[in-house]
């Protein structure tokens, strides 16, 4: 008698995984799950009520049931979102990526691997804080800011997302395929080190030497353009008059020191609102680095936590003002790819600040602490072609020649006044010459450019992601170019008027060993 043959093993279903590896994909380990917190509805309760409360006064006042009833509506719709927002979000992190589902009409699912967020951010207002409540900001490459936003969650359960999320992401860039899933508990915590703290003194220096003139005028002529709109500005024009006649009455020492209080008062309003609000925002600024991820904690009124990863760090920046130059001061910053800025500026929040300020020789020491290797670079500063002088001359020529023409006609003689601008455009080129410069090293390139204050920039060479050579009409009749690198965050980092052979060589220097140390990296 002979043995009946072996029956065939019944084909893969979709409840039986057809392996071990797709039996890992559809069984991720859920590390964190949540929702939520109930405290969100009190505060879209309150946003709504705030909203509706404009036009449900302003149609009682006026009489007028239509505003009524348009703020009575706008606060059942803002409360019926927040409401379904509620019920329908919930966040998931698994080994592989953080999901977040949400929607109660249209349903969307927003899935984020561990591997692409760049930043995690923790917000927090003093309503949120007596809640207990902080808003949790995820990044990524992605250029858009902010990817998901989870508000709110209690400050517990978003410290054990951030710990559980910055953990699974470490072992999710180093863990083979097949980890088994034990290997993904939570592990302990590394030590956390203090990096730097920055004083009250220091935050009220920011202040003191954050000019913002621009702004002020800038914003002068819009309330004058505002005013003027609303027929204000020729009450303005009267009490002008008045003001000017109430003045004659002294004699000319008294009305110039008059004049000179009043300009001291407008001033010293600007600067001590300039430090009130660097003091509130960046309150108690602590950088830490726990592992091989910097943490900054900041912030009086509304706190901020925000984690930066070292190796996602794209471009570190130290910014000096004119001012801030003089006295030997100045701003670190840092890019990720999840970030854009302009230099010079801060993004909102100050969320790109890594040290509000700090002495040149304390900028200098905290530099290696945000690009690792930076200690064993050897920079030699090349400045760029004298042929920046001309060409800031050449320009300053034709503004005078177009300035002078101009005015001929109404001033007559006095136009030639605008002459001054050509030694004013060399004076100026002197000083863009004296501040450029760049280095090279087989890690980082460094760039620095300026007028009076000067922005110095240093980006990793693996994180180059193209060079550019580029000519004007005037560059080219001067044989000058301007280069300008890119990285996957932060504005691109021009260095302006080489020599254009020297500019080309520079970009196949930077190709040529962006391309090594990126291979490094695989």
């Amino acid at each position: 008698m002979t043995d009946a043959p072996d029956a065939p093993p019944p084909p893969p279903t979709a409840a039986t995984p057809a392996n071990g590896a797709d039996r890992a994909a559809t069984a991720a380990p859920v590390l964190a799950r949540g929702h939520l917190h109930p405290g969100i509805l009190l505060l879209r309760l309150l946003d709504a009520l705030r909203q509706a409360a404009f036009p449900v006064v302003a149609g009682l006042v006026l009489q007028s049931w239509w505003f009524v009833g348009f703020g009575v509506l706008g606060f059942v719709l803002y409360l019926g979102y927040a409401i379904a927002r509620y019920v329908t979000l919930e966040y998931t992190l698994t080994a592989d990526e953080l999901r977040v589902r949400e929607g109660l009409l249209e349903r969307q699912e927003r899935r984020i691997p561990l591997d692409r967020i760049q930043d995690l951010g923790f917000e927090s207002s003093l309503l949120r804080r007596a809640l207990g409540l902080c808003v949790v900001l995820v990044e990524t490459a992605s250029g858009r800011g902010v990817e998901a936003r989870l508000d709110a969650l209690a400050r517990g359960d978003a410290e054990h997302l951030r710990e559980v999320l910055l953990a699974a992401r470490a072992r999710a860039e180093v863990r083979a395929p097949n980890a088994a899933a034990d290997d993904l508990a939570p592990a302990p915590p590394a030590p956390e080190w203090i990096v730097h703290q920055s004083r009250g003194a220091e935050l009220t220096l920011r202040g003191l030497t954050d000019l913002r003139l621009t702004a002020m005028f800038v914003t002068g002529y819009a309330a004058l353009e505002l005013a003027d709109s609303l027929g204000i500005a020729v009450r303005l024009a009267g009490a002008a008059r008045s003001a000017q006649e109430w003045l004659a009455r002294f004699p000319p020492s008294v009305m110039a020191a008059i004049l000179f209080g009043v300009l001291f008062v407008v001033m010293a309003f600007g600067v001590g609102t300039s430090v009130v609000g660097n003091l509130v925002t960046f309150h108690g600024f602590t950088l830490t680095l726990r592992g091989d991820v910097l943490q900054r904690r900041f912030g009086l009124l509304t706190t901020r936590q925000k984690t930066l990863p070292r190796a996602r760090v794209q471009r570190v920046t130290y910014e000096q003002t004119w001012l801030r130059r003089l006295l030997g001061c100045g701003v670190v910053k840092a890019d990720s790819a999840g970030g854009s800025r302009s230099e010079g500026e801060d993004t909102a929040g100050g969320w790109d600040v890594v040290v509000p300020l700090a002495r040149d020789a304390t900028a200098a020491a905290l530099l290696p602490a945000l690009l690792p290797g930076l200690e064993r670079a050897r920079f030699a500063w090349q400045r760029g072609s004298v042929r920046l002088v001309a060409r800031m001359g050449v320009q300053g020529a034709a503004l005078a020649a177009i300035a002078t023409a101009a005015l001929w006609p109404h001033n007559g003689p006095l136009a030639l006044f605008a002459l001054l601008l050509l030694p004013a455009w060399a004076v100026l080129g002197v000083l863009v010459w004296r501040n450029l410069g760049f280095a090279l090293d087989d890690e980082f390139l460094a760039l620095r450019h300026g007028v009076l204050g000067r922005a110095t920039a240093i980006l990793p060479m693996a994180k180059v992601q193209a060079v550019v050579v580029r000519q004007g009409p005037v560059e080219q009749a001067l044989g000058l170019a301007s280069l300008t690198v890119y990285v996957a965050g932060g504005s691109p980092t021009c260095v302006p008027d080489l020599l254009l052979a020297d500019a080309r060589a520079l970009a196949r220097d930077i190709g040529t060993r962006a391309a090594v140390a990126a291979a490094a990296t695989w």
